[in-house]
């Protein structure tokens, strides 16, 4: 309720009453903007009621009665963040008007399951023998193998080339090229752009080498794909998230290669200037014999390699060395410039009730006339932090995706008091929108952005031994290279979500004992959508948590509570209470009879608590059901994803029909099953429909 609706309430009444409530103090103004609160309610829900009507404008719960007018079949609800049906009703009656086509069954595939997706008709592709009346100059009986950029593309679905009938069914999986058959290729992985980032040097002594991702690893580009115009449009693949070849790349260079008004799949600046797309050569960067890459480029030229993710400069460039790119990923999950405003704000829930709210930005750039507010490195932003008073309520926002090359240990530790709240987050920090150009604390926006810790963190809880409320700590949307240290002391909360700690160059630690005895024996370390190497927990902390992430390596701590999380090693814990979760390694808890492990995989020798419905049910089994994943190698897009040949007690074992692991969140098995359900109304009589991943 504002100001202005409660004065229009007050403004409705007699001007003698005005005056008489003036001179009495105005309680009858008070009281008015108390029903003026009521009021508001009332005008916000009318407004509701007439964006209901609309199934663009309409809140979500609306959407399947609407589409129950339109006789839409209903579907299994899903879950996931940022997943609506409100396409799929919207489209319904363009669908039933274009009954039976391609576009639709295309259009309807994207809608239902939320993925890119593209639809082909095997029985364009046959070989056959044409008639002289009818010739089909797009179906060749034979390839071309002159075509590289086509022969890229086969046996996937752009692949142009003519085949003989395959007399399997489509509908299980196995056949494709045939007269009935209509197939439809979903792609899992997303595509994430992000720019501004710090091109990672491949050697301190070579200024012409660089990797786009930050950490130096070998990381594939994706294609940022282009929205499709209307419904009857067939996608092509610049309009689907594929990964980047170098025959691709340099095929699409003007369509994929950015401008600095025109974000696309990757850009390169040096000393701040982007370079131009006639500087930009493609080829083959990989490693040869005896050190070094394959090929160098010519002076003033760059070289990329979207297949392994490199950039080589043919004489040194000005300036620092920074990039935009496209990275594909499984989903919302580990540090990544995706919106992570839910998180965020569970833990800030507090921060409301708090009138000693702190923040301070960080940006190697700062805007013009930022004043004290934004600083340059993050260790100034923490000594500013240390310097508050107990109790604070604090926020420090990195406001950009570069490169931190700094070590937070010993005096510049991150220091947290007893009742004191710190928030490490990716996010920005905008300015109001009115000419004040100020920035309110506790207002930012977690979305874009992706910085890159390089360097170890130390974190240590100030708080006496005695104290009712130990502080916290979390970090949120970072990208961490190097340890993450709690040191021995008095902290009664961690919190890591939506963060990466890169698997095999960082840790998470936390120290026993100090001289005073603290030994962080009321800590909870929670993990949430992350992604970390082997963790090691002491016994001495209170409890640990890990939803929906993915432990690379050995899981050891006392009382953990796994949910949702894929573990690729072996755990041992105290006790162990686990849902919907897989255990790669061998599972052995101290206390089994308490906890329960339920809707999991654990191998069956381990030592756990009561198993309820998880896999192997039985010694017979154990050889047949296991875990198969698209990659187990951090830095690969299907990194931690599991195989689209798994087991389906593992791939449809989870308590809601959905998959284990850390992907369940993403409710794939729910997604397929809807499709499969709606094709029946608009496939055409006759024809056979199968659903394939092209990623």
């Amino acid at each position: 309720m504002n100001d202005a609706t409660q004065e229009r309430l007050y403004g409705l009444l007699p001007a003698i009453y005005r005056l008489r409530d003036a001179a009495e103090g105005e309680p009858l103004r008070a009281l008015l903007a108390v029903i003026g609160d009521e009021l508001g309610l009332v005008d916000d829900d009318i407004s509701r009621l007439y964006d209901n009507w609309f199934i663009e404008t309409c809140q979500e719960w609306v959407v399947p009665y609407i589409g129950d007018l339109l006789g839409v079949q209903g579907l299994y609800p899903i879950q996931a963040a940022g997943f609506t049906q409100r396409a799929y009703v919207a489209n319904t009656v363009a669908y039933r008007r274009r009954k039976g086509t391609a576009a639709v069954l295309e259009q309807l595939a994207r809608d239902v399951t939320g993925w890119p997706a593209v639809a082909v008709e095997f029985f364009e592709r046959l070989v056959t023998t044409q008639n002289v009346n009818h010739v089909r100059p797009h179906a060749p009986a034979m390839p071309d193998i002159r075509d590289a950029n086509q022969l890229g593309f086969l046996g996937g679905p752009f692949d142009r080339t003519a085949h003989t009938a395959d007399v399997r069914h489509i509908d299980n999986g196995r056949g494709k090229h045939n007269i009935p058959n209509v197939g439809l290729f979903l792609w899992r992985l997303q595509a994430y752009h992000i720019d501004g980032v710090t091109a990672r040097q491949v050697a301190s002594n070579d200024e012409r080498r660089y990797a786009f991702s930050p950490p130096g690893k070998n990381q594939s580009l994706y294609h940022l794909a282009r929205t499709e115009d209307s419904i009857t449009q067939m996608a092509q693949p610049l309009d689907v998230p594929l990964a980047l070849s170098r025959r691709f790349l340099l095929r699409n260079l003007d369509a994929c290669y950015g401008t600095e008004n025109e974000p696309r799949s990757l850009l390169i600046r040096a000393g701040g200037q982007v370079r131009p797309i006639g500087d930009i050569l493609v080829c083959d960067l990989s490693d040869k014999q005896g050190g070094g890459w394959a090929h160098s480029p010519p002076a003033g030229k760059v070289a990329v390699d979207p297949e392994l993710g490199r950039i080589a400069f043919g004489s040194d460039p000005a300036g620092a060395i920074e990039v935009g790119y496209t990275y594909g990923f499984g989903g919302d999950l580990g540090g990544g410039p995706y919106d992570r405003r839910d998180s965020v704000e569970d833990f800030l829930r507090d921060f409301a009730a708090s009138q000693n709210t702190w923040q301070m930005g960080v940006t190697q750039q700062p805007p013009v006339g930022a004043g004290t507010q934004i600083v340059t490195t993050l260790g100034q932003a923490v000594q500013a932090w240390n310097d508050q008073p107990a109790g604070a309520q604090g926020i420090i926002a990195l406001m950009d995706s570069r490169t931190y090359r700094e070590d937070l240990v010993g005096a510049l530790a991150i220091r947290i008091p007893a009742g004191s709240r710190l928030l490490l987050v990716a996010a920005g920090w905008p300015e109001e929108p009115d000419a004040s150009g100020q920035r309110i604390a506790g207002r930012i926006a977690p979305a874009d952005l992706r910085p890159h810790l390089h360097g170890a963190l130390e974190v240590i809880g100030t708080a006496p031994a005695g104290a009712l409320q130990p502080g916290a700590f979390a970090l949120n949307g970072l990208l961490v290279e190097g340890t993450v240290t709690m040191l021995a002391g008095n902290l009664a909360e961690l919190r890591l979500a939506h963060c990466t700690l890169v698997p095999g160059s960082s840790s998470l630690a936390i120290k026993m004992e100090n001289q005073a005895g603290q030994g962080n024996e009321n800590l909870t370390v929670r993990l949430n959508r992350s992604i970390c190497g082997p963790l090691s927990l002491p016994e001495t902390i209170r409890a640990a948590s890990i939803t929906a992430s993915i432990v690379g390596g050995d899981l050891s701590g006392p009382m953990l509570d796994v949910q949702a999380s894929t573990v690729l090693g072996a755990t041992q814990a105290a006790s162990l209470e686990a849902s919907n979760s897989i255990f790669d390694g061998m599972v052995i808890v101290e206390r089994r009879q308490i906890g329960c492990t339920r809707f999991c995989y654990l191998p069956f020798e381990s030592l756990a608590p009561q198993r309820y419905r998880c896999q192997p049910a039985d010694a017979a089994s154990a050889g047949r059901i296991f875990p198969t994943y698209a990659s187990t190698t951090y830095g690969e897009a299907d990194y931690g994803q599991l195989a689209g040949t798994v087991d389906p007690e593992i791939g449809t074992g989870a308590e809601d029909e959905g998959e284990m692991g850390a992907f369940h969140f993403l409710q794939a098995p729910q997604r397929l099953k809807n499709l499969r359900v709606s094709l029946d109304e608009y496939l055409r009589f006759g024809l056979e429909a199968g659903v394939f991943f092209a990623s």
